[in-house]
């Protein structure tokens, strides 16, 4: 289990305004910013994640059509692409971008092993070491240090890897074979290694297949201890419904179970390493979607191979599929464009995939093509991109991330804590009832200062060159929002900055209001 944070979430200070208190107060400036949110959830109430408690999932869906604040207009195309790819804007991935342009820039993202992301590295190396290990070695070691180490690189990466556009991937990935941690334990530690970051940018069928071997999959969906005659349907019905074709697109129920028959036999060693079992395997004919398997009786070498080639046979059918070229299209454009990406764009991006053999980093150029992204709307970030990209905005000094990384239990997201195999939601209602808690966030990363942990440096990075409101505001501008800060943001913060004693206090309180604003909680 992983440790909660502790309950000192600084709160928001609760000054009134008066006739005997002229100065804007903090009060005032987040009333206006819950109003702003309120819009968002297009007059529903904004309790929808209330009971949403480490991932388990509310009963009462929230509606859907949430649009952003009119002053959400990101106009910069090169700007949007940044946004798009990166988990948030900071002055030299903006300066990366300017020089490249926008397809340099793409390029340079999607050739992610050219990118010398050595600092980083080192930084899980020393302080995540556990990562590296095998599961083998990982079986005795506590689960829950292996979880906060896996916890924090995620994080971590998020916020400072240089390979940002696979960060973003790797994300998408991860609900997309969803986890949960607390069924599986260390076994994920492997699985996001060798099979999520392994292929967050590689081909699609090699990730359904090296998926299909992971012990941490195998368990989360009982395949591990599926055998004939009465098979566990589990995987294979994920397999089908969340991991290629879709919910009910060409299969049926029958299909699941002659699958999970396929299926049987695959499991994993106590190193947690993939094994075939044909005592365990269904050795008779079935007959699958537009596969007709004869029977594979026997139990020597040459049989058990036969009959674990059954699965590989299945699974090379469903990744070629054109339902699954169009799922994963969807899914994808969902996630880099739009909560409901043109029809035009998913057919384009479907036929990239099989004309390509299911090439991501192919399906990612066709949907974020200039036009594409430029007729896109803004996405609003879900907790853990609102993290990352705070820390990012900020230029937060990190030395040790645990204690804040710890804190995204407070904003409902902690990492692969996702009870249901279909991953955290990407929708922008789900998250909507979480404003309180986003505005605690953005406050505590603001106020860090001591070095142990992480450390916003307000002076060197926000008061310099020109040590006022205006010089401030103006870095704010530069480093959060890629100089797109709306007219009305800059004057709010500005008189938020102006109306009480400049000093460091309220520099720091204006960068989290800044964070907390409409615009920067949106992409």
């Amino acid at each position: 289990m992983p440790p909660f944070p502790d309950s000192a979430v600084r709160e928001h200070d609760t000054e009134t305004d008066t006739a005997e208190s002229p100065a804007p107060s903090r009060r005032r400036f987040f009333a206006l910013g819950a109003s702003a949110v309120a819009a968002v959830a297009a007059g529903t109430a904004l309790d929808a994640q209330t009971g949403l408690t480490r991932g388990k999932p509310i009963t009462k869906k929230p509606p859907v059509g949430a649009k952003p604040d009119p002053s959400v207009d990101f106009k910069d195309p090169l700007l949007r692409l940044v946004r798009r790819i990166t988990m948030g804007l900071e002055p030299t991935e903006v300066a990366r971008a300017r020089q490249l342009g926008y397809y340099g820039y793409l390029e340079y993202h999607l050739n992610a092993p050219a990118i010398d992301d050595s600092v980083v590295d080192g930084l899980i190396a020393a302080r995540m070491p556990l990562l590296a290990q095998s599961s083998a070695t990982l079986r005795t070691a506590d689960g829950g240090e292996v979880y906060n180490q896996l916890a924090d690189a995620a994080l971590l990466r998020a916020a400072v890897s240089r390979r940002q556009l696979k960060e973003r991937m790797v994300e998408f990935w991860t609900d997309h074979f969803n986890i949960l941690y607390e069924k599986v334990g260390y076994l994920k530690a492997a699985d996001d290694r060798d099979v999520i970051r392994q292929f967050a940018l590689g081909r699609f069928p090699d990730m359904v297949r090296a998926s299909a071997n992971s012990a941490a999959m195998l368990l989360y969906l009982d395949q591990n201890s599926s055998r004939t005659p009465t098979p566990n349907q589990n995987y294979a019905r994920e397999l089908l419904e969340l991991h290629t074709l879709g919910v009910d697109n060409f299969y049926t129920q029958n299909d699941v179970a002659q699958l999970s028959r396929i299926l049987t036999g695959w499991t994993f060693n106590s190193n947690g390493v993939f094994v075939f079992q044909t005592s365990m395997h269904d050795k008779t004919a079935k007959t699958f979607m537009e596969l007709n398997i004869p029977a594979i009786p026997g139990s020597t070498t040459a049989a058990a191979l036969a009959q674990r080639g059954e699965g590989d046979q299945a699974i090379t059918y469903l990744v070629n599929h054109p339902g699954t070229a169009k799922f994963i299209a969807t899914k994808m454009a969902r996630w880099l464009l739009a909560y409901d990406p043109p029809t035009a764009v998913i057919d384009a991006t479907a036929a990239k995939y099989l004309a390509t053999g299911g090439d991501i980093k192919s399906m990612i150029r066709v949907i974020l093509s200039p036009a594409n992204l430029l007729a896109a709307p803004a996405k609003y970030k879900r907790p853990f991109h609102l993290a990352a990209s705070s820390l990012r905005g900020m230029s937060v000094e990190i030395t040790n991330i645990r204690s804040t990384r710890q804190r995204l239990d407070v904003l409902d997201m902690p990492p692969f804590y996702w009870e249901q195999p279909d991953g955290f939601p990407d929708r922008v209602n789900w998250w909507s009832g979480l404003v309180v808690q986003r505005w605690n966030w953005a406050n505590y990363i603001a106020t860090q200062n001591s070095g142990t942990n992480v450390r916003v440096n307000s002076v060197a990075n926000f008061r310099t060159p020109q040590d006022n409101a205006d010089g401030v505001v103006n870095q704010i501008n530069v480093r959060m929002f890629g100089n797109e800060m709306p007219a009305s943001l800059r004057t709010s913060l500005l008189t938020y900055l102006r109306g009480g004693t400049y000093n460091d206090t309220r520099v720091r309180e204006t960068l989290a209001l800044a964070a907390s604003s409409q615009q920067f909680q949106w992409y």
